[in-house]
């Protein structure tokens, strides 16, 4: 997917929300070639990643729980990886994300862009990228990088770069309760669900049932 610039293909319904700003720390203009990237969920909607490609190349092994420990997070454990690119002169990140909501079944996927230039990048291990991917409740996906602390809270909380309601694909809903002895991490979180299904929902604009 590589419109122009373009920054939510149409199988992702919704208004992108982003900040427009280029990234704060930028190591000069050098074109990223390293990416750390981190997935959350709200607690209150346990997520399945199923499965994660950007610039077409699988990120991991799936499906994979979600970290859940932030109402407003930036991820769980950071993952360096390369950032793969199809030639020199890209300037556009893609993300393909599908997962599945915990509690209901529910499935979901986005297919989304975005300027390299809209993200944190530092001198790290390369020029590295910082991307979370955090999701939502009914189908919201939304795409975080790290920045300073909000000088409000002093939390380290990342900066929204877009926001999109995913696409149901209710042709891979399915049952993940019964799946707790194939994924690490899924029994624990089934035997906490009273604890989880207590914690107020958090807004979102996203209905749920985009086709």
């Amino acid at each position: 997917m590589r419109p122009a610039l373009a920054i939510a293909s149409a199988t992702a319904i919704g208004v992108v929300m982003g900040s427009g700003a280029f990234a704060m720390g930028m190591f000069g203009q050098s074109r990223p070639t390293e990416l750390t990237f981190k997935d959350a969920s709200h607690q209150s909607t346990p997520i399945m990643v199923d499965g994660l490609e950007i610039n077409g190349k699988s990120m991991g092994a799936f499906p994979t729980l979600a970290s859940g420990n932030w109402m407003n997070p930036r991820g769980g454990s950071a993952t360096l990886t390369r950032l793969p690119w199809d030639s020199e002169d890209d300037a556009i990140v893609d993300v393909f994300t599908e997962w599945t909501e915990i509690e209901t079944g529910r499935a979901y996927s986005a297919d989304v862009s975005v300027a390299w230039g809209e993200l944190q990048v530092e001198e790290v291990v390369g020029v590295t990228a910082y991307m979370t991917f955090v999701y939502g409740r009914n189908g919201e996906f939304m795409l975080f990088t790290d920045a300073e602390p909000d000088p409000k809270t002093g939390q380290y909380n990342g900066r929204e770069v877009m926001r999109v309601c995913g696409k149901r694909t209710p042709n891979r809903d399915q049952n993940y309760g019964l799946r707790v002895n194939e994924i690490p991490g899924l029994g624990r979180l089934i035997d906490r669900r009273e604890q989880w299904m207590a914690v107020p929902d958090v807004e979102t604009n996203c209905s749920g049932e985009n086709a």
